[in-house]
């Protein structure tokens, strides 16, 4: 009895299509925080159709005009591109040699590996890695490629596990620093000026572009090289911390010197979103009170019946900000990253005065030049001299209750009915007095008064926080990263 073919039986799977593929890395994309909407993610596999595949540049370069709505996002788009569309095929995986009739004789090197086992010398791969890599340098394109080879090559190493990669022993090997010379050199002879005479702007100029892309290079290995590990057990598994968080997901707790210099480039970004929404709350808030004298004029048309309500004209106003700052080590870089905010902002206030404090607490408006663009070097420096040269700190631990104490008795004036006061720190008192009576004396004295604190809200109260104490006579906020600070000050900030 013969039977239908089974329309069940199915092939083995095989490797995605390319639209699948492109999909998976967009859910990849958005899992690491960025905003990805279906239209983009369909015009993402459509541009597939106009691209030349076979250009890794033109390819990445795409997809990011596509995909991506903010530079500040284009080192996480580079990382989590380099996982889903490796360098070189097979980056990080043994490479298989070929069968059949073209593949070599026993102990011939395979066309490309440069450095088969016992027969290339590694001095002369090094210095043919180099080679190339000033050439690319010098070029400036795309130098995927040669950083490719570069980890491949110089990086690799056996471990217990198998073939394991080291960013370390690649740059070391390589020794980047040592190619400025040459790619300066490089830069010169392509701009016609090979007689440059150190000193000059022509030479200082090739030299500081050599820096800046010698830099580039760095960073490119040790980033190559969390690739290939990660071809090892798949971009999927590995995409959680291979590729860094968006900056204004950063933790400040958590963040790096080098992430809060990242951080420091969304601060322009926010301000310019928070003044646009602070104009349009002005606007929708232009009509005043209700003018009773006008409104009963106007209804006498009406039999007296007040259908047509008259305002008065607002008169407006710029409000005063005051901030007192946590300058202690654990959450210096939030108070550093919120100066640089509210700083930003100083347009849409009439004054602002700033208050630094550990266990004491003094005046630091004078320190902050209002004409200068505030940096996070230059905000770092200006705390190394406030803490020298003011009274902010005494003995070195927080000390919450006493810097309250202190703050009203010795600035009773900074803080008015015409102004908001917001607090930054993380309540921590070392189990000192918390002083509630002097939070709740400044509290009925402010406009507003506002608590943005940079501990998660699970861990206020435990240990020597009294931010639960703290929070029930003002309004306290989490505020961990650049994203949840600027949406707390975008809602809080008065008109």
């Amino acid at each position: 009895m013969s039977s239908a073919p089974d329309a069940t039986v199915r092939s083995a799977p095989g490797p995605p299509r390319l639209d699948e593929h492109v999909h998976d890395f967009v859910r990849a994309l958005r899992g690491r925080g960025l905003s990805i909407g279906p239209s983009e993610a369909i015009t993402a596999v459509e541009v597939l159709g106009v691209l030349d595949l076979s250009d890794r540049a033109q390819l990445r370069e795409g997809l990011a005009a596509v995909l991506l709505r903010e530079s500040l996002h284009r080192k996480v788009f580079d990382v989590v591109f380099d996982l889903w569309f490796p360098a070189r095929p097979g980056l990080g995986l043994p490479a298989q040699a070929p069968s059949g009739p073209d593949a070599p004789e026993s102990g011939e090197a395979s066309a490309g590996d440069v450095r088969a086992p016992g027969t290339t010398d590694p001095d002369e791969v090094r210095r043919r890695l180099r080679e190339e890599a000033i050439a690319a340098l010098v070029a400036g394109g795309d130098h995927d490629g040669v950083v490719g080879q570069i980890v491949e090559q110089l990086g690799s190493y056996s471990s217990a596990t198998g073939t394991a990669y080291s960013a370390y022993q690649a740059l070391k090997t390589l020794n980047p620093q040592t190619l400025i010379a040459a790619i300066a050199d490089g830069l010169l002879s392509a701009a016609g000026e090979e007689g440059a005479a150190p000193g000059s702007f022509e030479y200082e100029s090739a030299r500081a572009v050599a820096r800046e892309r010698v830099g580039r290079l760095s960073e490119r290995v040790r980033e190559l090289t969390q690739v290939a590990m990660a071809a090892r057990k798949g971009a999927e598994n590995v995409v959680e911390y291979a590729a860094p968080a968006l900056p204004e997901n950063v933790g400040f707790f958590s963040a790096t010197r080098t992430e809060l210099k990242r951080m420091e480039q969304t601060v322009q970004p926010l301000a310019r979103i928070l003044a646009t929404r602070l104009m349009v709350r002005r606007r929708r808030a232009r009509r005043g009170p209700i003018d009773l004298r006008r409104t009963l004029r106007r209804s006498m048309s009406t039999g007296g019946v007040p259908i047509d309500l008259v305002h008065r004209r607002p008169r407006p106003t710029k409000p005063e900000l005051v901030l007192l700052c946590d300058l202690s080590g654990s959450v210096a870089g939030f108070s550093n990253f919120t100066l640089l905010l509210t700083h930003a902002l100083s347009a849409e206030f009439s004054k602002i005065r700033v208050f630094g404090f550990v266990d004491g607490v003094d005046e630091i408006t004078d320190y902050i030049d209002p004409s200068k663009a505030l940096t996070i070097d230059s905000v770092v420096g200006m705390f190394d001299r406030v803490i020298r040269e003011t009274e902010v700190a005494r003995f070195g631990g927080s000390d919450y209750g006493g810097m309250l104490r202190t703050f009203v008795e010795n600035f009773p004036d900074a803080v008015t009915h015409r102004g908001t006061l917001m607090i930054l720190g993380d309540a921590r008192t070392n189990y000192s007095d918390p002083a509630l009576e002097a939070l709740t004396e400044l509290a009925d004295r402010a406009r507003h008064t506002f608590w943005l604190n940079p501990e998660r809200r699970v861990n206020w109260g435990t240990g020597d926080s009294v931010a639960d104490l703290y929070g029930e006579i003002v309004e306290m906020y989490e505020c961990r990263t650049a994203g949840q600070l600027a949406d707390v000050i975008g809602r809080l900030l008065p008109i």
